[in-house]
């Protein structure tokens, strides 16, 4: 770690196994099981629903072990730019209305990953199908209207395209686009770049480990990120929007997942998973401010719950929406001391990182 930034651990969040988004407001969406909370800044916590019980992941939940054994605490929520809530849990999509789960469509996976989903400029809420997809099947991308009466495909990829969609991303620097990143193997990672809601795209990137990515960073001239790679050492990466041309920088000794961009910061973590890139027990937080050099903050450390594949990586995730770096979220499974748990942190600039 650099004095440059550092991570400081605030304040527990109670009932908050997931921190899921964050309104302009400060309102915190959490879930905690099935149950559904809501957290005004300056108001009691709220249980605004609960998803229906499935069979037979939810009679795993009465203990932590067996609920990450289960994936029962698997779930998304999104607040769309109309107050409407989205929830994907157990490979359905739901509203929800008046703290009752309103069934709007079923989708290929369990729930998308977290940070995944997003609000265009064009109305409508976007997120891609994120499943095992063995056989690689046709995998799509998804468009909601922001009061979720309207549903449909954006973007239908066919059979042996790729193994399924990491995320879909607005670009605050191009008003109007989005970004997808698809992986995971061989000739499955690109980034997709649309101005037109995915009826037409580019594809950018070589297929291959170097451009395997979750959660890009967007600076006015590039397009940066951590690589997730499992199989690969992992590095910085970056392409130029100009050319598309990828430029790599320092490594890293476990794969980049998540990540947050806010106060002219971009914050990225690291997953501690299996396979040969993966040389560290450190789950970690780096902070940057050009999506390319990026400085370690703190770290946590994977607990000994093995093996990993059962009973979960260790991840450091953060909640969709609107957060500073002086005051946000961050939520953990498998790690020592942040399993199943959100707290609230900061990064705290030291002598280097003034006015970066």
């Amino acid at each position: 770690m650099t004095d440059r930034y550092q991570l400081e651990l605030l304040d527990p969040v109670p009932h908050a196994t997931i921190a899921q988004h964050v309104n302009a407001d400060g309102t915190l969406y959490a879930t905690h099981g099935r149950s559904i909370y809501r957290t005004p800044p300056d108001g009691p916590r709220e249980l605004i629903g609960k998803f229906p019980f499935v069979k037979p992941r939810d009679y795993f939940g009465l203990c932590r072990l067996s609920e990450r054994a289960a994936r029962a605490d698997k779930c998304n929520i999104f607040v769309t730019p109309s107050g409407a809530v989205l929830a994907i849990r157990a490979c359905t999509v739901y509203a929800l209305d008046k703290s009752r789960l309103r069934d709007l469509f079923t989708i290929q996976g369990d729930s998308v990953l977290h940070g995944s989903i997003c609000a265009g400029d064009d109305g409508w809420v976007y997120f891609g199908e994120y499943f095992m997809n063995p056989e690689r099947g046709e995998v799509k991308i998804w468009r909601v209207s922001a009061d979720l009466t309207t549903h449909e495909p954006a973007c239908v990829f066919p059979a042996g395209f790729t193994r399924h969609v990491h995320g879909v991303y607005t670009d605050p620097h191009e008003p109007g686009t989005l970004w997808a990143t698809l992986g995971d193997y061989e000739d499955e990672c690109y980034f997709l770049r649309t101005t037109d809601g995915f009826r037409t795209y580019d594809r950018i990137g070589e297929g291959t480990q170097a451009w395997r990515c979750v959660r890009p960073f967007f600076t006015p001239t590039h397009v940066g990120w951590i690589t997730d790679s499992h199989i690969d050492p992992n590095h910085a990466a970056r392409f130029a929007r100009s050319t598309g041309q990828l430029e790599t920088g320092q490594s890293f000794p476990c794969s980049g997942w998540y990540g947050f961009q806010a106060d002219g910061l971009c914050v990225a973590s690291t997953t501690v998973e299996r396979g040969p890139a993966i040389t560290s027990e450190h789950a970690s937080v780096y902070v940057s401010d050009d999506a390319f050099n990026w400085h370690e903050a703190g770290y946590l450390v994977k607990d000994f719950y093995r093996p990993m594949r059962v009973f979960k990586y260790g991840v450091i995730a953060y909640p969709s929406g609107d957060m500073s770096a002086d005051d946000f979220y961050i939520s953990g499974e498998g790690l020592v001391g942040l399993d199943g748990k959100t707290r609230r942190a900061r990064i705290v600039r030291g002598p280097e990182g003034k006015g970066a």
